[in-house]
């Protein structure tokens, strides 16, 4: 009975071992299966990653190129709005001196107006008070307007000296000689007896506030001719 018990369980024994043999073996089939599918999946994986990396690499250096010229082109650009800027200064700088050119131009041309305008008005003066004078040679008053007058005549030799460009007045040259016995030259109407200027003193004319009028006012003016 031993020797029974025995051997069946050496055959159990057997039995199990070839069990469990083909069992290893299945198992090894199957992980043997999934090692291949998960060594394809690898493979496949490593590839896409490749592509991905090399159009990644690629891109980069396309971007690089990209950054690169459009860094060239804001360079370029702004030493041509570096440019602009100094033409543009120096336009400005024109434009500036021509506004006060033109700024001078204008006010040259009102002084010479008005000059003309102060030199008209003492020629007429000096017209009338000569004229008084011819008629009242022993006339006080008329004397020291007379010798006011011919100060305004000085006056208008050095405003005539001062600025050439008034010349167009319809006068005549004649000359004064003042204290200091140096001859000048000045402008002044010859008017005879015969062409007195008619003057009107019934009535006072209105003074216009923004016609320019002749003032002594801080002129030094030089002195006069006795008599």
């Amino acid at each position: 009975v031993i020797l029974k018990l025995k051997e069946k369980i050496k055959s159990l024994r057997a039995d199990d071992k070839e069990s469990k043999v083909e069992d290893i073996e299945k198992q090894n089939l199957e992980f043997d299966h999934r090692v291949t599918k998960l060594s394809a999946e690898n493979n496949h994986l490593k590839q896409t990653y490749k592509q991905l990396f090399d159009s990644i690499k690629s891109s980069r250096v396309q971007s690089k190129e990209q950054c690169d010229d459009l860094i060239n082109q804001v360079n370029l650009k702004s030493v041509e709005v570096a440019d602009l800027n100094a033409s543009l200064q120096e336009k400005v700088l024109v434009i500036t001196t021509l506004k006060e050119q033109l700024k001078g131009k204008a006010n040259r041309t009102a002084h010479i107006d008005y000059l003309k305008h102060t030199l008209e008005e003492a020629a007429t003066l000096r017209a009338l008070v000569e004229s008084e004078r011819l008629l009242s040679p022993l006339n006080t008053p008329l004397a020291y307007a007379c010798k006011y007058t011919r100060r305004i005549q000085e006056l208008q030799m050095i405003l005539q000296q001062t600025c050439p460009r008034i010349t167009d007045l319809g006068t005549k040259l004649v000359a004064v000689t003042p204290k200091n016995q140096n001859k000048q030259v000045r402008r002044t109407p010859q008017i005879t007896k015969s062409e007195k200027p008619s003057v009107d003193i019934s009535t006072s004319p209105t003074i216009d506030s923004n016609t320019p009028v002749l003032s002594s006012t801080g002129v030094a003016l030089a002195s006069s001719a006795s008599g």
